[in-house]
């Protein structure tokens, strides 16, 4: 398989840069997969999952939303937070879960609650990534 390049970046700066067979992950416009030269591309990406494939070998991320910008050398996925598998830490995830469902049953005017559950979508991914 012919690889590409993906760039990841962050708000901290570059998250990683490797070489890869091929990307998936959710976009505003729905699930996608990015192989070599696919067709130039720009899209928002949702807080989801998403994963990319080397030499066979699959390996998964919690997103926290950004853009997939797509050339046919290279792909960047500029994300406003990103986590592997192997980064998440399944309690923080848990809590993180736990006060945004609190935070969500609390009626009152001082709580965002467009923030709340955008916390409460975040933990779950995480959580599910690290059961992956």
């Amino acid at each position: 398989m012919i690889k590409f390049k993906l760039k990841i970046i962050t708000p901290q700066g570059i998250y990683q840069e490797v070489e890869i067979d091929q990307i998936n992950l959710d976009t505003t416009a729905g699930q996608i997969g990015i192989l070599a030269h696919h067709i130039p591309l720009a899209s928002g990406v949702k807080v989801s999952q998403m994963n990319y494939i080397i030499d066979g070998k699959r390996t998964y991320f919690s997103i926290a939303g950004g853009f997939v910008y797509v050339n046919e050398t290279e792909t960047t996925l500029i994300a406003n937070a990103i986590e592997s598998q192997d980064e998440i830490d399944l309690e923080r995830a848990q809590e993180a879960k736990r006060r945004a469902e609190e935070r969500l049953k609390t009626q009152n005017d001082e709580i965002d609650m467009l923030r709340a559950q955008a916390a409460l979508q975040r933990a779950i991914i995480r959580i599910h990534v690290k059961g992956l």
